[in-house]
């Protein structure tokens, strides 16, 4: 549970901090995501809250981190580089959610020596 408490706190915590938008979305829907396609794989319960704590934080940070890139680059490139930005942010969160659910499957695997 503490996976999904910490997905709820950081999207509430990105909503008040006004973060940008796509920080919230991207939370929302890679919870969504996780939730929905994850939860019937084997594994137990913690192993799946731990990696939805660490997909949770790596959606925060790199969506911060990303915000301020595209912020700087748009005062250096000019308004322009914008639509660009709208383009990228949402395909670079795609790679990363797909990636982060593919090792999550790696993760989540079940163990030959029963583990």
């Amino acid at each position: 549970m503490l996976g999904l408490a910490t997905g709820v706190l950081l999207t509430v915590f990105s909503y008040l901090m006004h973060a940008p938008s796509e920080t919230f979305q991207a939370l929302l829907v890679f919870n969504t995501f996780f939730v929905c396609m994850l939860f019937p794989l084997e594994g137990s319960l913690k192993r799946k809250m731990t990696v939805l704590f660490v997909g949770n934080l790596a959606c925060f940070a790199w969506n911060t981190l990303f915000s301020m890139f595209t912020g700087a680059a748009i005062v250096y490139v000019g308004e322009g580089f914008k639509a660009l930005v709208a383009f990228l942010n949402s395909l670079l969160n795609l790679l990363w959610i797909v990636s982060f659910w593919s090792i999550s499957l790696a993760f989540l695997r079940k163990h030959p020596g029963g583990r």
